[in-house]
């Protein structure tokens, strides 16, 4: 199995999702993150990212069944993270999603990084929030680049970092 990230433009209505997540089940993905980036809607269409794992030859055909169904994809992604599996949690406190979560996220993935899950705990947009995390990596060295990154934005940011609730 391979980790394998789509960033797709779907319209902006009830059901859009529900037919991309089919198409990938249907083709065996195992899904582990979905997020919405609705700062990026334009012309009532939003970009997704969808996270999951695939062989190759099923991830060749949700590519083309998306194509099929006119899915709009703006990035493909198989491969690579899962190769040494390094993986960290941890949970950033504060107002995370004010200081542009979006921007946390870039600042620490990259070809050799990438998120398996986000949780977020918000009481009201007012409140400062939690945001609980999992990263993969491809090795030592790219999860310690990458944690490094995450300590500066967490810094520069005014968030709280907890690590070591569980690294493999």
């Amino acid at each position: 199995m391979e980790d394998c990230k789509l960033e797709i433009k779907l319209a902006d209505r009830p059901g859009e999702l529900s037919k991309v997540l089919d198409i990938i089940a249907k083709n065996r993905g195992n899904l582990f993150a979905v997020s919405h980036i609705r700062e990026g809607a334009r012309e009532g269409r939003v970009p997704v990212v969808i996270q999951f794992q695939a062989i190759q030859v099923d991830f060749n055909s949700i590519v083309s069944d998306l194509e099929k169904a006119k899915i709009e994809i703006s990035e493909k992604l198989v491969g690579g993270v899962e190769e040494a599996g390094v993986e960290q949690e941890f949970i950033l406190i504060g107002h995370v999603i004010d200081t542009d979560i979006k921007d946390t996220i870039y600042g620490i993935c990259d070809k050799d990084v990438m998120i398996k899950s986000l949780d977020i705990s918000l009481k009201s947009l007012k409140d400062p929030s939690s945001v609980f995390t999992e990263i993969s990596a491809k090795n030592t060295k790219a999860m310690t680049t990458s944690m490094a990154k995450l300590e500066a934005i967490a810094k520069k940011k005014k968030l709280l970092l907890i690590t070591g609730i569980n690294s493999t």
